[in-house]
């Protein structure tokens, strides 16, 4: 969870509030019930999407990190241990697969699904990345989440842009990251999210 905030400089203890709020256990709540209200108007069906969605995006994954933690196999969440990521990356990567299937059984609307179709490619590349070389889980979501957005919203969204900075300079702070693994996280999202968006025709990328 937040380090021992005792004998911590002012910055330091902002990094560690920022990398604890902006887990993507965390803040995917907010974005897919944001998310689920943009591409659906009545607002109970909107919400049973965003549930489910966090079902297998959030809750699975999370509860496994936490029997993870509860059985002292690791010690923290945010699984500081390169080695200690691979399974959990794994069991998150079959949750996002049940769910792309429920979604498609459900005929959910298609941005949730092309959603779940990217975070797996996403997962993948990360996690093979991962048996390597630890890169920034934090970065990649939260660049995941400002494209999505964007591409949702409109380019007004370009104002969370500085949140993946923001965050980087967090996780580097924190001492969890160096520069290059925050970088590689974004840009690991950035390219796939752009890719993935415009194949699916939600964008063109010479005239976004």
């Amino acid at each position: 969870m937040i380090e021992n905030v005792k004998n911590l400089s002012q910055s330091e203890k902002w990094a560690n509030i920022i990398s604890f709020v902006f887990d993507g256990s965390f803040i995917s709540i907010p974005i897919f019930i944001i998310i689920c209200m943009v591409l659906v108007k009545n607002w109970v069906i909107a919400l049973s999407w965003a549930l489910l969605c966090l079902l297998f995006s959030t809750v699975i994954p999370f509860f496994y990190v936490l029997l993870l933690y509860r059985k002292n196999r690791i010690y923290d969440i945010h699984i500081p241990e390169r080695n200690k990521r691979i399974r959990p990356l794994f069991i998150a990567l079959l949750s996002y697969t049940t769910g792309l299937i429920v979604l498609y059984l459900l005929d959910a609307p298609v941005f949730l699904k092309v959603i779940f179709i990217l975070t797996i490619i996403s997962t993948l590349v990360l996690t093979a990345v991962t048996y390597y070389w630890k890169i920034s889980l934090h970065t990649s979501w939260i660049t995941f989440v400002v494209i999505t957005f964007n591409v949702l919203l409109g380019p007004w969204m370009l104002m969370l842009t500085p949140l993946i900075p923001i965050i980087g300079w967090a996780r580097v702070k924190v001492k969890r990251h160096t520069t290059s693994q925050v970088v590689m996280g974004a840009g690991i999202s950035l390219v796939i999210c752009f890719l993935g968006y415009y194949f699916y025709g939600f964008i063109n990328l010479f005239n976004w």
